[in-house]
């Protein structure tokens, strides 16, 4: 998922500035000099309500950023505000709160929709089913890069769009947590005909991505419907696995 990146880099933004009114170009320079992975085409307003365009961190492409800040929130030593971003297949936004002397980075509101092709490190057979997802958290909360504790929930039907022989997929749906200091999402589901299906992605602070989809209680159609895209059998389930690293 994208919504690590566009809320690191939207609060440096407004952590850099501590100024509500800095130009956005400006700010983008110095998170740029941060995080030498972090690009951009072009940056107009300020701090305090501004754009920047064609972003993209280390392979991934992430879209363009609207940040709007929060002046209250400066008086009590924190960048706060909100950011959206939009690119085509995907739009998210969410609330943010940075403590400008350090601190951690909060995030409430979050909701991201779209595309599952647009997901980093998607594989190619899963990402060409024409699926979609959406991303709906209540809060997530990071300290020194590490996620601390989060709460929501993920939903996709692209294993719907898995019509293989009469095979079809189910939707799946699960919680967003915290594990081992990354952002974790789960998503579960069991098929009409009896499979069961766990997918599991890891994003760690410098977004590398791992996934891992699991299949367990297959029958012949399934196997045969899920092998043709990828999966693979390991004992008695069947694997999927796919890494994305940030650069």
């Amino acid at each position: 998922m994208r919504i690590v990146i566009f809320v690191v880099l939207a609060a440096l933004a407004l952590a850099g500035g501590a100024v509500a009114f800095l130009p956005m170009s400006m700010a983008a320079d110095m998170a740029a000099k941060q995080l030498p992975d972090f690009r951009f085409g072009e940056a107009s307003g300020s701090v305090w309500d501004g754009k920047l365009t064609n972003v993209s961190y280390g392979q991934q492409t992430i879209g363009d950023l609207s940040v709007k800040t929060d002046l209250m929130a400066l008086f009590g030593g924190k960048a706060a505000g909100a950011v959206g971003m939009t690119r085509e297949g995907l739009a998210g936004q969410a609330g943010i709160s940075y403590g400008i002397g350090g601190g951690g980075l909060d995030l409430t509101d979050l909701k991201l929709a779209g595309d599952t092709a647009m997901v980093p490190g998607m594989p190619p057979s899963i990402a060409r089913t024409d699926g979609k997802f959406t991303l709906d958290v209540k809060d997530v909360k990071f300290a020194n890069s590490l996620c601390e504790s989060a709460s929501g929930e993920v939903w996709t039907d692209a294993l719907t769009k898995v019509n293989y022989k009469g095979w079809v997929g189910p939707e799946l749906r699960g919680p967003v947590t915290c594990a081992g200091g990354k952002l974790q999402v789960q998503a579960s589901g069991t098929a009409a005909t009896g499979e069961q299906v766990l997918a599991t992605m890891n994003i760690g602070q410098h977004l590398d991505m791992e996934m891992t989809a699991e299949v367990e209680s297959a029958g012949p159609g399934a196997i045969e419907a899920l092998t043709s895209i990828g999966f693979e059998l390991e004992g008695t389930k069947l694997v999927l696995r796919q890494q994305l690293a940030s650069q």
